[in-house]
C-alpha cells in the first residue's frame, strides 16, 4: 500500500488532552467551566456537531491546535458559523470581518462505506465524509511564483495539511473509522494525496500515472495540463481525471482494503500506462486570461510559446 503520511505528533497530543466537556459545553460570560459544572453547562446532545461539539467547542479546539490563530495571521480577524440545521450534516465557516467572505467553508457529514464504494463487511464502515472544502486568502494576489489552479479564484491559505489533520482527528473522536472525500479537479486530488488514498486500485493507478506524465512540470502548470485534457496516451487519446472517492484510514480493518492483492494489481496495471504530455494542445488551450499580468518564468514562457508582441488580455 502507498504510505499515508501520519497525523501531526503535537496535535494527536492536543487531541488527547482535549476532553468532551472542553468540546460541548457552551461559554457563559463571567463564568468558568467549574462555575458552571458539567451537569448544568453541557449543551443537549441533539443540539450539538455530531452529538460532540458546541460553536464555542469548536472554536476552543481549533484554538487549542494553533488553526485559528495561523489563519488570523493571514487574513485578519475571523469569525466562527456553525450551520447545523442537521447537527449530522454541518457546515462550519470561517467568515474573515475584513474581506467579508468565508476563507475557510467546509460541509461535512457521516456516511458509511459502501457510499464510496466500500463493499462487504467494510460497506457498513463509518465515515466523516468533506462534501466539501474551500480554503482562500481573498487578500492575495496570484503571480508567477503562485499561479491560479484550476478552480481558483484566489490563492489559498497554505495550510490544507493541517486542516485535514484536525478533520481526521474529528473523524476519530465522533466514533468514524476514516475520513473520505472526492477530488473534483487533479489538483485537489494531489493535494490530498499524502494522507488519503483512492478507494479503487485503477483510479488510485490512473492519478499516478497522470502525475508521473507530468513530473518535469511546474505543479500548477501539471495541473492545468491534466484539466485541460493535454496529457495523452500511447493511442494518442486524451486521459482525462476522473473524480472518484479516497479515504485515509483510521482503523486497521479499514486498511485492509488497501493491502488487498486485488486493490493493488488494479493499482499496478493502470500505473504502468505510459502517458505524455501534449504540448500543442496546451499552449492551444492555455488560459491565458486567467493568469498574472506581466511574462511568465523563461523555462514556462518557452514550453507555452509565449509571444510578448502578442495582444494583451485583459485581465
Amino acid at each position: 500500500m502507498p504510505r499515508i503520511q501520519p497525523i501531526n505528533p503535537r496535535y494527536r497530543r492536543i487531541y488527547q488532552a482535549l476532553s468532551g466537556p472542553d468540546l460541548a459545553v457552551s461559554e457563559s460570560a463571567g463564568m468558568t467551566l467549574e462555575d458552571l459544572g458539567l451537569g448544568s453547562a453541557e449543551a443537549s446532545r441533539g443540539d450539538l456537531v455530531f452529538g460532540t461539539y458546541s460553536p464555542q467547542g469548536l472554536e476552543r479546539a481549533l484554538r487549542a491546535y494553533g488553526l485559528f490563530q495561523r489563519v488570523e495571521e493571514r487574513v485578519g480577524p475571523l469569525e466562527l458559523r456553525v450551520v447545523s440545521t442537521d447537527p449530522y450534516r454541518p457546515r462550519i465557516i470561517l467568515w474573515s470581518r475584513r474581506f467579508y467572505v468565508p476563507v475557510a467553508d467546509l460541509d461535512l457529514r457521516r456516511t458509511t462505506g459502501a457510499e464510496v464504494g466500500l463493499g462487504g463487511a467494510l460497506a457498513a464502515t463509518p465515515l466523516l465524509y468533506v462534501d466539501s472544502l474551500l480554503l482562500q486568502n481573498p487578500g492575495r494576489a496570484f503571480d508567477w511564483n503562485r499561479p491560479p489552479l484550476p478552480g481558483q479564484n484566489h490563492p489559498g491559505l497554505k495550510l490544507a495539511g493541517h486542516i485535514l489533520d484536525v478533520l481526521l482527528l474529528m473523524a476519530r473522536r465522533i466514533g468514524t473509522e476514516a475520513l473520505a472525500l472526492t477530488p473534483s479537479t487533479f489538483a485537489a486530488a494531489c493535494v490530498y494525496d499524502r494522507r488519503f488514498l483512492f478507494v479503487d486500485g485503477a483510479a488510485q493507478g490512473r492519478f499516478l500515472a497522470l502525475r508521473q506524465a507530468g513530473r518535469h512540470l511546474p505543479r500548477w502548470l501539471h495541473a492545468w495540463a491534466v484539466e485541460l485534457h493535454c496529457m495523452r496516451d500511447e493511442h494518442g487519446e486524451a486521459v482525462a481525471f476522473k473524480p472518484s472517492p479516497m479515504v485515509s484510514p483510521l482503523s486497521s480493518r479499514l486498511g485492509l482494503h488497501f493491502d488487498a492483492n486485488a486493490w493493488d494489481d488494479a493499482l499496478q496495471l493502470d500505473a504502468r500506462r505510459q502517458l505524455a504530455l501534449d504540448e500543442e494542445t496546451l499552449q492551444r488551450r492555455f488560459p491565458w486570461e486567467r493568469m498574472p499580468p506581466g511574462p511568465p518564468p523563461e523555462r514556462v514562457a518557452e514550453l507555452l510559446g509565449y509571444d510578448p508582441l502578442a495582444p494583451v488580455v485583459a485581465h
